[in-house]
């Protein structure tokens, strides 16, 4: 059977496509070469065992269909070699859609185009069905027994679960591509999985273990490492000796490999020319980084979108800190900051992030620099990179006001006696509370603030009644955590300290206090509606069976939203076990001040203290609840009170708590009605 002679024009033409890609002298291709070699000369021959790994071709199927499955995987492999040179991910999807079909009717086929729709995909930002593109051609690959092919998806795939921030799961998918190539005798395919993992601990900040890593890829013997794949690695080994702070070796790996990259692609002499400025801005020769980073902008020229834009200026920023230009720093700083977190590249966010630091305590902006600081910390957290995080919390620690306490246990959600030295960074106070101080402070674990209150139990001697109070905290810890209400801060940790002291971890809730609010005038309506979300916030605290007292307007925030926060739960969890009277004088109820059993209606009194000063009626006047001629009810009336509301709050201060109302809920309802 002879081609006509529109097939044999496509034969010739997808035959120049693959000469095309010579020049990136994958495995791939040089299969797709010989496989074309033996094309042309046996025309439709490309059953032939090892060129496709496709079973042979039926006696029924067309010169037509066979050409088709030739051309389909031709298109395949230029697309990698396209996406291996940076060509925009999109154009090479649209590449990719056009052959799907083609690529269907052979497993093997399929698989490898999944691998390539999955390379570009996850350049895309599309997470997750470049994943399920990638997993998938893994299991059709491992079905086929092809152990080369499956090594290589399961690279793929790491490379897809690192971008994600999943690192602990892009290691151990890598830890299977190395085992896979092994058991093919692939020297090749093992230094590639080597390769990637270095990559992975470059993104996870570790620049020591990542130049171990390229340094044995690329020296083992007998692999055949493309020379792009290899040139890439060259400056990835490059970076990591740098950013390892070994200048010296930096130096001799620049020597070694500079004659080869002068045939490689701009892109890839782009970034050898900003390790060069980087080089000279560490050895303290600014004048030669400025001249270098000069001549790395010619190399390549950018337009502003480009990501090359954000490498230079990442170069451009360092180079300004070092030369102390931290205005310049700051501009470009904020920028690449933008830009990789709407990428989604948080290892580039978090250095950036750190350097930006640096820069605004250059200017005096050392607030900022600790808020920035935080968010790399919790970025690198949630991400799981581990180098970055820890290089975070070393910075923040090194700001002074550090306490030494113990982990609160994940386990229980009570307290734990592991030593964690230097678990909290103290930022400033936030005032006195009951029986203790309380400071706004950055948790060096997972990077966010919290509010830290500490307790002095050593004053209690009696060693019994101090073991009682610790484990009635315990008690009253494990059921405020629980608590799950926008109106209340959440409880983190309750630490009994060796010697003595307990700490309680509170969320941090940003905003001003209610008594703040109150310097200035407040309307009935909204006065009302305050009280109400505060006794719905309240219900919520007694139905886990806790007690607040010591609710005053203090221990009431603002949040951004405006809406009320019960905080400092602090007298709860160790007032009533620990001593009499615990709480704040002004706000507390009859029986809580003669040393009575406090239950839910004595937070309910101090809640009728803060609605009557809400209304303009002083705590004082308040109390006064048995006067014939009840001042307190006639200014709640000419505030503006439906009656029936003030009568409710009236019977909120009543000194008798079975004249209280009994639930926290009813009042707020009550109030919300009478709105």
């Amino acid at each position: 059977m002879r081609a006509s002679e529109d097939e044999g024009a496509e034969i010739l033409r997808y035959s120049e496509w693959v000469k095309a890609l010579a020049g990136f002298r994958t495995p791939m291709v040089r299969q797709a070469e010989n496989a074309f070699e033996g094309f042309a000369s046996e025309r439709y021959a490309i059953g032939r065992p090892g060129v496709f790994a496709r079973p042979a071709a039926p006696a029924d199927e067309t010169p037509s269909e066979r050409l088709t499955a030739a051309a389909t995987q031709a298109e395949i492999l230029a697309c990698r070699a396209a996406l291996a040179a940076n060509a925009p991910a999109d154009q090479v999807v649209q590449r990719l859609r056009a052959v799907e079909a083609h690529a269907r009717l052979d497993p093997g086929l399929h698989a490898q185009w999944l691998v390539a729709a999955g390379v570009a995909i996850n350049r895309l930002g599309v997470r997750g069905e470049a994943l399920g593109a990638l997993r998938l051609a893994a299991d059709i690959f491992e079905e086929l027994g092809d152990g080369a092919r499956l090594a290589e998806a399961k690279r793929m795939v790491a490379v897809a679960l690192a971008w994600r921030g999943e690192g602990c799961d892009a290691g151990l998918t890598l830890l299977r591509a190395l085992a896979e190539s092994l058991a093919d005798g692939d020297l090749s395919g093992a230094a590639l999985a080597l390769i990637e993992a270095a990559r992975l601990e470059m993104e996870m900040g570790r620049a020591r273990d990542a130049a171990a890593l390229f340094e044995r890829a690329l020296s083992i013997e007998g692999a055949d490492i493309a020379p792009l794949e290899r040139r890439r690695a060259e400056i990835n080994q490059l970076q990591t000796l740098l950013a390892a702070g070994r200048n010296d070796e930096m130096r001799r790996c620049w020597d070694a490999i500079k004659s080869n990259l002068s045939r490689a692609p701009a892109r890839l002499r782009f970034l050898a020319a900003l390790e060069l400025v980087r080089l000279a801005k560490a050895q303290g020769s600014y004048d030669a980084a400025r001249r270098l980073l000069e001549n790395a902008r010619q190399i390549a020229p950018w337009r502003p979108e480009d990501f090359e834009a954000v490498e230079f200026a990442e170069a451009e920023a360092e180079l300004a800190v070092a030369r102390r230009d931290f205005r310049l720093a700051d501009e470009r700083l904020k920028r690449i900051v933008a830009r990789c977190a709407e990428d989604d590249l948080a290892g580039r966010e978090i250095k950036a992030r750190l350097l930006h630091a640096v820069a605004l305590d250059g200017l005096g902006r050392a607030e900022e620099a600790e808020q920035t600081l935080a968010a790399a910390l919790r970025r690198a957290v949630a991400r799981g990179l581990i180098g970055y995080a820890d290089e975070a919390r070393a910075q923040l620690a090194a700001r002074g006001g550090s306490e030494t306490v113990a982990a609160p246990s994940t386990a229980s959600g009570g307290p734990s006696t592991r030593p964690v030295a230097q678990r909290f960074v103290r930022r400033r106070p936030l005032g006195e509370g009951g029986q203790g101080s309380v400071f706004r402070a950055y948790d060096l674990e997972f990077g966010g603030e919290v509010a830290l209150k500490r307790f002095d139990l050593g004053a209690i001697y009696d060693e019994k009644r101090r073991e009682r109070s610790i484990a009635a905290a315990r008690t009253e810890f494990l059921a405020a955590s629980r608590i799950d209400h926008p109106g209340v801060a959440q409880m983190h940790g309750f630490v009994i300290e060796p010697g003595g002291d307990a700490i309680l971890i509170e969320e941090l809730i940003e905003g001003p206090s209610l008594r703040k609010r109150m310097q200035s005038a407040i309307e009935a309506p909204h006065a009302l509606d305050l009280v109400a979300r505060i006794a719905f916030a309240l219900a919520a605290v007694h139905a886990a069976g806790v007690v607040h007292c010591d609710l005053k307007p203090e221990n009431v925030i603002l949040s951004s939203a405006a809406r009320p926060v019960i905080v400092d739960f602090g007298v709860a969890l160790i007032g009533p076990a620990g001593r009499t009277g615990s709480g704040t004088p002004a706000y507390m109820a009859p029986e809580q001040a003669r040393g009575g059993r406090s239950d839910a209606r004595t937070d309910l009194f101090a809640l009728g203290l803060i609605a009557h000063e809400l209304l303009g009626v002083e705590p004082a006047a308040a109390r006064k609840y048995w006067k014939l001629h009840d001042d307190a009810a006639a200014r709640l009336r000419e505030a503006g009170v439906d009656a029936h509301v003030a009568r409710l709050i009236r019977r909120l201060v009543a000194p008798m708590k079975w004249m209280r109302p009994r639930s926290a809920s009813d009042v707020g309802q009550s109030i919300a009605r009478g709105l």
